[in-house]
């Protein structure tokens, strides 16, 4: 079994929350290495606190492992 590690943003709407993958890594400091850079990223920097990792164990190894989706940050548009 091998142990990974999964972070994910959640941040509070008006009624509701959004939680983003942001990607499963091979070792905690990449977790955290990726948190550090996208805390100033557009979006994730007006909620750092957001972020969260969770450790996981699994028998076979993810497909994407070290990606990490939403580089360049994100825009939420209310109605």
């Amino acid at each position: 079994m091998k142990t990974y590690f999964k972070v994910e943003h959640k941040h509070k709407l008006i009624d509701h929350y959004e939680r983003k993958l942001i990607g499963i890594y091979s070792s905690s400091k990449n977790a955290e290495m990726v948190i550090k850079i996208l805390q100033s990223k557009p979006g994730f920097k007006d909620t750092p606190e957001g972020f969260i990792i969770k450790k996981i164990i699994r028998l076979s190894k993810y497909r994407f492992l070290d990606n990490t989706y939403w580089v360049e940050g994100y825009d939420t548009y209310t109605y």
